[in-house]
């Protein structure tokens, strides 16, 4: 490969000649251009609703939605979203609402500056069950107000949360000392709204019990 170029590839899954889940993977963040056009490829091929959207290198280009009114798994996993304008995402969280299921932002380093942009759109997501939002850049206000949004949720099975930022330590991931108190703040205002069902706030696994998020 020369210097340079990245490596793209583009996968399609159909089912009896149903374009049903599109993933793109890029290796290099220099070639995002080449994200879009695939996009745009597969746009001008969609008949019907795509199910399944998976973009896990790269950057998220703001004008690269297809249709997807139907959608009902978006991966964005590892995607660095932190100078992008988050209006496009909360916008197509708008047009999923009715059909959202599994929503992945893990690790796409989010500032809690951004986050107003998408929780309109993330309140509105009644079918969603599986949320990924570890690995952000979170205050505990912030992430206080995201648990606010998710009242209306009632389905959700499984979420992941990022450690405030208050308590990360340049030696250590998490000051456990200021992180513990922190967390059971953050338990108690999602209680005020609604009961969790299984939740991880912080790193995982989980130091004390080992255990981790799957789906």
């Amino acid at each position: 490969m020369k210097e340079g170029k990245a490596h793209q590839t583009c996968a399609c899954h159909s089912r009896s000649s149903v374009l049903t889940s599109l993933v793109i993977t890029n290796d290099s963040v220099s070639n995002s251009l080449s994200v879009k056009g695939c996009f745009e490829l597969q746009e001008r091929c969609l008949q019907n609703p795509l199910e399944n959207l998976e973009l896990t290198c790269g950057y998220l280009l703001e004008e690269d939605y297809p249709s997807l009114g139907y959608l009902k798994h978006l991966n964005l996993s590892y995607v660095p979203l932190f100078r992008l304008s988050l209006e496009p995402l909360g916008a197509l969280l708008e047009k999923v609402a009715a059909t959202l299921e599994t929503l992945i932002l893990e690790g796409c380093q989010i500032h809690y500056s951004q986050l107003s942009a998408i929780l309109p759109g993330l309140s509105r997501c009644s079918q969603l069950t599986t949320f990924y939002f570890g690995r952000n850049f979170m205050s505990v206000d912030a992430l206080k107000d995201l648990l606010r949004h998710t009242s209306g949720l009632s389905k959700l099975s499984l979420e992941t949360y990022s450690a405030p930022w208050e308590s990360l330590n340049s030696l250590v991931p998490v000051d456990w000392e200021i992180f513990t108190p922190l967390r059971a703040e953050l338990m108690r205002t999602l209680r005020e709204v609604r009961q969790p069902r299984r939740i991880f706030i912080g790193p995982t696994p989980c130091p004390s019990c080992g255990s981790s998020p799957t789906v």
